[in-house]
């Protein structure tokens, strides 16, 4: 593809004819690297099968976990085979819909008939590209391109003039706090379009239930989605939970992860048998940015209102699936946090903006912001607040969170200070400096890393937190940003994740929350990789956790004067003032002789110019024929 930012034309986040043009043809081309997708696979263990029934309908839920023998594959590293929510997967000659990704390792698909594994088996997982839902996005950007006269069209090329907020009096929930209450209320006024920016922890499903209660209430129809099943669950899970609304009113369009919204499980209509007369009926429908065109019947049967969840991480035709079917439109993100995922990570920085961002920047009289969190510790909320939101003027953490309980841990049983500072609750930020060796490998589309000795770190704080103090590892995150390290992780910790503990890469965790949040930042300068360009990884690791923080890294990555190695320097000094930085070595944990082999093997072969023209020369040959 080619690729210029400097065309005056592109230089706005605007769209324009010219832009539009380039995404088609980005889309087209994003469909080639999907179609690419078939040609790796995984092998996967067969955990579970349950089934379900909603009404006359039975759905079939497996769990599964990739082997061992998949994970150290050498294909992974070049070409990452990568499962994500929302992913659709075939094993065992059946499609089945990826509902739920915590974990690297572990994954829950969704089908629609009656499964038949075996346990004692492995399976080959391989990816189901959406090429229809590709295709759908490309002919709404066309239509674009021949429609002269279009509300929608003349918002998104920066030309439109937003209509004066109705000066209607609602009766808004006391419980919600201030920016919550004013978000709802610019959102219920607007004749056109609000867009809400909600940083982790600010309560972003709790205005969401608002809204729908208050547009239901005055008689307009919703449509809630969002690119994640997740999400849309847990809404609708809010929107449910007090009983306001009569649950005939509502239903969920195709299938949604149940194990997270068991309250919504009978209000699903599976998407191959949608009865135009039950969702006439619904005053709020539930579906993804992907399943959305199923909930409509022509041009002219448009939803009230659209309330786009998590907007800021779907590019800008995924979200205007939704908004090609509705009068007027909520956006509801954080532009802050990681953008949207695109298969081409070397496409133009526009493209990868999300549509969210865009009009946050073109519309700034449009704009709400929720600045209270309820998630993190202070300190750690303060760290992100004075880094990535201090121009948007910061977030806040209310006096309720700063006095909630800290989980008590025993740490009689150990008998190092070092050791009792990683388990202790009350010390939320920790350090442990790292002096291993920063290992690359060429990738698809550039390179990867890992660290052995950070992987030998963390294996101890984990022996620690679960074996030694007894902490529920199901509360516990471990995060790279790096596919490399976490690979490599997996192999290594796999005794943990059996038991619960995830363990992932940053982008992949996004949306996901835990008490305890372990990250291995691997490399040893921010410049050694582009990763580190963009400081909303960095927000999204922070922002996982709910009260500790642990951060395996050298120091030397706190030690440049970039906006990354700025933000590594203050959490670094929070550890110190808390009591929590361990010096080199501290920890001493044994080396992993499994690991570093592997490592080994790796290196010879991965960072061999003849073995990657050899790859490249099956490329081509598999393109000819």
């Amino acid at each position: 593809m080619k690729h210029d930012d400097n065309l005056h034309t592109l230089e706005h986040s605007a769209l324009s004819d010219e832009k539009i043009v380039r995404l088609i043809n980005w889309l087209e081309h994003e469909k080639e690297l999907l179609q690419k997708e078939t040609k790796t696979h995984l092998l996967v263990h067969v955990l579970s099968i349950k089934s379900k029934t909603v009404g006359n309908r039975v759905f079939y839920y497996g769990d599964f976990r990739v082997s061992k023998d998949s994970l150290s594959y050498l294909k992974r590293k070049y070409d990452p085979f990568i499962i994500r929510e929302n992913k659709s997967f075939k094993i065992n000659y059946q499609i089945g819909a990826c509902v739920k990704c915590e974990s690297a390792t572990d994954f829950t698909l969704i089908f629609e008939e009656r499964t038949d594994f075996d346990f004692t088996k492995l399976y080959k997982l391989e990816s189901v590209p959406p090429i229809k839902i590709v295709n759908r996005q490309i002919r709404i950007l066309q239509e674009l391109l021949i429609v002269k006269e279009m509300q929608l069209k003349s918002i998104l090329f920066g030309t439109y003039k937003p209509r004066t907020h109705t000066e209607s009096v609602y009766n808004i929930d006391k419980k919600l706090n201030s920016s919550q209450k004013q978000a709802v209320l610019k959102a219920l006024q607007t004749q056109d379009f609000q867009i809400i920016l909600g940083p982790p922890g600010t309560g972003k499903t709790t205005i969401i239930s608002e809204l729908c209660k208050k547009f239901t209430a005055r008689g307009e129809r919703v449509l809630l989605t969002s690119w994640m099943n997740v999400a849309i669950d847990h809404a609708l899970q809010a929107v449910l939970k007090d009983n306001i609304i009569d649950k005939n009113k509502v239903c969920r369009v195709g299938a949604g992860d149940y194990k997270i919204a068991e309250s919504i499980l009978p209000l699903t209509l599976p998407g191959n048998s949608l009865l135009r007369q039950d969702l006439d009926q619904k005053m709020i429908v539930g579906s993804t940015l992907a399943s959305a065109y199923k909930t409509v019947a022509g041009s002219v049967d448009k939803f009230d209102v659209v309330i786009v969840d998590e907007a800021g991480a779907a590019t800008v035709p995924q979200t205007l699936l939704a908004l090609v079917i509705a009068k007027k439109f909520i956006l509801i993100g954080d532009h802050c946090q990681l953008p949207p995922i695109v298969s081409d990570e070397n496409c133009e920085r526009w493209i990868r903006e999300s549509l969210f961002e865009k009009l946050w920047k073109i519309y700034p009289e449009k704009h709400s912001m929720l600045n209270k969190q309820y998630r993190m510790n202070p300190e750690i909320a303060e760290i992100v607040s004075k880094t990535i939101y201090y121009n948007l003027g910061g977030i806040i953490t209310p006096e309720s969170v700063k006095k909630r309980p800290v989980p008590f841990i025993d740490t009689r049983s150990l008998r190092k200070p070092e050791e009792k500072k990683i388990v202790d609750m009350s010390i939320p930020v920790c350090w442990v400096d790292n002096s291993g060796k920063t290992q690359w490998i060429n990738t698809g589309n550039g390179r990867s890393a890992k660290n052995d000795r950070e992987v030998e770190n963390v294996s101890r704080i984990l022996e620690l937190l679960v074996n030694e103090v007894k902490v529920d590892p199901k509360t516990i995150g471990v995060l790279s940003p790096f596919r490399y390290q976490v690979s490599t992780m997996i192999n290594a910790l796999n005794t943990f994740i059996e038991k619960g503990v995830a363990v992932n890469t940053i982008h992949s965790f996004q949306g996901n929350e835990r008490d305890i949040i372990i990250v291995s930042m691997v490399a040893k300068h921010p410049t050694d990789s582009r990763i580190f360009e963009d400081i909303r990884l960095l927000n999204v690791a922070i922002t996982r956790t709910k009260f500790k923080l642990i951060v395996v890294a050298d120091t030397t990555i706190a030690a440049k004067g970039d906006k990354t190695s700025k933000i590594m320097g203050i959490i670094n000094s929070v550890a110190r003032a808390s009591g929590g930085y361990l010096i080199k070595n501290a920890l001493n944990p044994p080396l992993n002789t499994e690991i570093r082999e592997d490592a080994r093997k790796d290196r010879t072969i991965a960072n061999t110019e003849k073995f990657l023209e050899r790859e490249r020369k099956k490329l081509r040959l598999n393109k000819r024929y």
